[in-house]
């Protein structure tokens, strides 16, 4: 489906370029009857990956309507400006703000709710872990950052749901990017 998702960019103004394509024909592609498990995007700040994870944001929620979206990010303040900055490429696109039912901008509470039970929400990964992280599709924004803690609270609770998927990005791996690592290995 990763074509069209690229279509859905387009059409809004919001075209992917051709490493952004490659990386929604991944994230959108389908095995064994469901979505792929995991993905993994290793780019430079904002240049590549940001814009794409905003793309798969819109496929999630206008095309496949997964329920529940989760955007996390290793501090407050970048979970905060990924809402941000989905909020005013919703807002500047009246096709697809009519679907928009409401958003939430309460500090921790930060959550665009479209009509059909839809809903991206927006979260810090905290020392407690994965917990509240539960959803559809899962963006891991800062994947440099993630500790074992807070895989090993998080991947427990997608048995709960059918078909998940979790999509890691992060610039390079820092010394101390063990899970980083771990899943740059794997893939």
């Amino acid at each position: 489906l990763g074509g069209e998702v690229a279509d859905l960019c387009a059409a809004v103004g919001f075209a992917p370029d051709p490493e952004q394509r490659l990386i929604l024909d991944a994230a959108f592609g389908l095995r064994d009857g469901g979505p792929v498990r995991d993905v993994g995007i290793v780019a430079p700040r904002q240049n590549l990956k940001t814009g794409v994870l905003k793309m798969m944001a819109l496929g999630w929620l206008f095309l496949t309507e997964e329920r529940l979206t989760v955007w996390s990010a290793h501090e407050f303040s970048t979970a905060q400006e990924a809402f941000r900055d989905m909020c005013v490429l919703l807002e500047s696109l009246p096709d697809l703000e009519r679907e928009v039912l409401a958003i939430h901008r309460a500090s921790g509470g930060e959550a665009i709710e479209l009509r059909g039970d839809r809903r991206l929400r927006f979260k810090a990964r905290t020392k407690g872990g994965g917990r509240g992280l539960t959803g559809n599709r899962i963006i891991l924004d800062e994947a440099m950052y993630l500790r074992p803690d807070h895989m090993g609270a998080l991947v427990p609770t997608l048995r709960a749901v059918r078909d998940p998927q979790l999509v890691y990005a992060g610039s390079a791996g820092l010394l101390e990017s063990a899970e980083w690592r771990r899943i740059r290995d794997r893939g």
